[in-house]
């Protein structure tokens, strides 16, 4: 039996990964440890007892109006640079604390080992600089090891192999100098440990074991990878024996079942009420019943629905996308692959990053439809998206809000 360290931060979906692989390890017989930031503390205590906060700051920047702005494309791009600017300082402070948090859970578990997600920076310097076991996992495969015709999901659409791996250098050099040697900076001088850039370039690509959790079908991991960089399935939770579903949603399925199912995760956008209206006004036109997830607000319903609409904030993918006849969703790795266990049809529409990867990945695999970014919304586009992906149903037909006979 190993102690084992699982340590991620981010958002609810950096956090999913890393649950099943701790449901996984402790049926294996191993002792687990989380280190998440403080807000996951009951969530990550479902599945190991032992937890260890990083302060609530991080995620409170990440979802703070700045973010927000950011992210939803909100006002001008000269004003979101500038938000950007402004906030530079404040991650500065908030990263010098998560890893003090890292640090300190790490005394007071004692792992044998710590697999860690790649914004965390004390697992790489107790990794190069004490030699102790670490291991990074990431459900993005675009993110550390060069791929000749996918760039880094940072940078956007895929251009010629040059510029393609050209990106991951990139990406690489501002991981090691902003990350490591920026953020780490007083850490390293407190301790007197000194690391190179060319230590942890070295460190990252050529020592660090990486799995990158992938479903094959939607990425095969490429043969000019070093042996050290591995691709597993990719671990999904087991969410619904925790979860008792209320009697309105039950009777909700049960009245309209294979409903469209709309959610943005922890996604915002500059028009939320606009969107969210425009997904009704389009289900009903199609005759289609509607499960809406507001979660984090990149949705926002109306207070009065039809009877054939509803509204969720939290409900677990394996109990509720089997009983869904399609999926539109952000395109976070989680929901991405939740959809594709349940062999429910999906369509992504993009916000950041990653999530214009596996909107390619889901077409390029013939596993869904081609999404639009989110800030090229119109319920047009959104109706004719909706239209082609009903086509692609797996489902039994999908029942006619009109000709429904308890209307």
């Amino acid at each position: 039996m190993k102690r084992i360290l699982l340590m991620s931060l981010g958002s609810r979906g950096d956090m999913e990964p890393f649950l099943a692989l701790g449901q996984t390890l402790i049926k294996n017989g191993h002792q687990v440890g989380f280190c998440m930031p403080k807000q996951f503390q009951s969530l990550a205590q479902t599945v190991a007892s032992d937890f260890y906060p990083q302060d609530k700051s991080f995620l409170d920047l990440v979802h703070g109006p700045d973010i927000r702005k950011i992210i939803g494309q909100v006002d001008s791009k000269w004003s979101r640079l500038w938000t950007l600017l402004r906030l530079m300082k404040k991650t500065k402070t908030v990263q010098e604390q998560m890893i003090l948090d890292q640090e300190a859970a790490v005394k007071a578990f004692l792992p044998d080992k710590i697999i860690f997600h790649i914004k965390c920076i004390y697992p790489v310097i107790w990794g190069l600089h004490f030699r102790k076991k670490v291991a990074m996992l990431s459900p993005i495969p675009a993110l550390l090891h060069p791929i000749d015709n996918i760039p880094h999901v940072a940078f956007g659409r895929p251009r010629f192999p040059f510029w393609n791996r050209m990106t991951y250098a990139v990406a690489l050099y501002a991981l090691v100098n902003k990350s490591i040697l920026g953020y780490g900076k007083s850490f390293l001088k407190k301790y007197n440990i000194h690391l190179s850039s060319r230590q942890l370039k070295a460190f990252y690509l050529q020592q660090l074991a990486v799995t990158y959790t992938v479903s094959p079908q939607l990425f095969e991991r490429p043969a000019a990878w070093p042996p050290q960089a591995q691709c597993n399935p990719f671990l999904l939770r087991e969410s619904k024996r925790n979860y008792t579903p209320p009697d309105d949603l039950q009777h909700f399925l049960k009245t309209y079942p294979n409903p469209v199912y709309v959610g943005f995760g922890s996604m915002v956008n500059a028009q939320p009420k606009t969107i969210a209206a425009d997904v009704i006004a389009v289900c009903e036109g199609l005759h289609q019943p509607l499960i809406l997830n507001a979660s984090w607000g990149g949705l926002e319903p109306p207070d009065s629905l039809p009877e054939w609409a509803f509204v969720v904030t939290d409900v677990p993918f394996d109990y509720l996308f089997p009983k869904v006849a399609v999926v539109i969703h952000h395109g976070g790795a989680g929901t991405t692959h939740a959809a594709l266990a349940h062999q429910t049809p999906q369509a992504i529409i993009p916000h950041i990053a990653d999530q214009y990867f596996w909107n390619r990945q889901i077409q390029s695999k013939g596993l869904g439809c081609y999404g639009f970014p989110i800030k090229k919304w119109s319920q047009k586009r959104f109706e004719t998206l909706l239209q082609k992906l009903l086509s692609f149903s797996l489902n039994e037909p999908i029942i006619d809000i009109k000709k429904n006979p308890t209307l």
